[in-house]
């Protein structure tokens, strides 16, 4: 099976994600000391910018010379959510610059939940629509999602630095979740075709001879 340059962008995210997270682990273990603290928080937000970018580039790259896989389609997805569902929980577990107001750790968990629930949902959709030979395109609204998304973790990673950042972060998280659900009852709603049963094919037949009888 020979693999595209657009899959081999999408593999590489996926093994980025690994220094990512170790190096933010050691800005945690690292929080004492302010100024190694922040070199690795920046180290860390640059790499998961770098996460995010290529995101954009494996599928424009895949589009432009028309060599969209399976394969791709299968890693590409696995690899957005697995970016966002592990700094995500870092962060939370980490805490630090989070309660810029009460409870907002709180919130933000809560938000991360939604969040992921709407993921399985849509894959949910994605895998009733396969077997249907369906393919459902993605909006703008899910495409507005994942960017505000990606900005706010790369705020959220670099909230324990300023609390302005921790601000900002928890700001535009806050509106990711806001088209999160949004993008979620959308796509429900513009592919709630996906769930309604196919005729069977013994009901097809009676049909057929009811219409032949009349």
């Amino acid at each position: 099976m020979k693999i595209t340059l657009a899959t081999k962008i999408t593999i590489a995210r996926i093994f980025l994600i690994i220094p990512t997270v170790i190096v933010y682990v050691f800005g945690m273990v690292f929080s004492a000391n302010y100024a190694a603290y922040v070199a690795l928080m920046t180290v860390a937000c640059f790499l998961f910018i770098v996460l995010c970018a290529t995101d954009f580039v494996d599928g424009h790259i895949a589009r432009k010379t028309g060599t969209v896989s399976d394969l791709g389609k299968f890693l590409d997805p696995i690899a957005d959510k697995v970016v966002v569902v592990i700094m995500l929980f870092l962060v939370i577990a980490h805490r630090a610059g989070l309660e810029v107001f009460p409870y907002n750790t709180l919130v933000i968990s809560l938000c991360g939940g939604l969040i992921l629930s709407r993921e399985l949902i849509v894959g949910a959709f994605r895998s009733i629509a396969a077997k249907k030979g369906l393919v459902l395109a993605a909006d703008i609204y899910g495409k507005v999602k994942t960017v505000l998304l990606d900005i706010s973790l790369a705020f959220l990673i670099m909230a324990g630095v300023h609390e302005v950042i921790g601000w900002m972060g928890t700001i535009v998280y806050y509106a990711g979740a806001v088209m999160t659900v949004v993008s979620g009852l959308n796509y429900i709603l513009k592919n709630k075709s996906v769930l309604v049963d196919e005729p069977k094919m013994e009901e097809v037949e009676e049909t057929t001879e009811e219409t032949k009888a009349e």
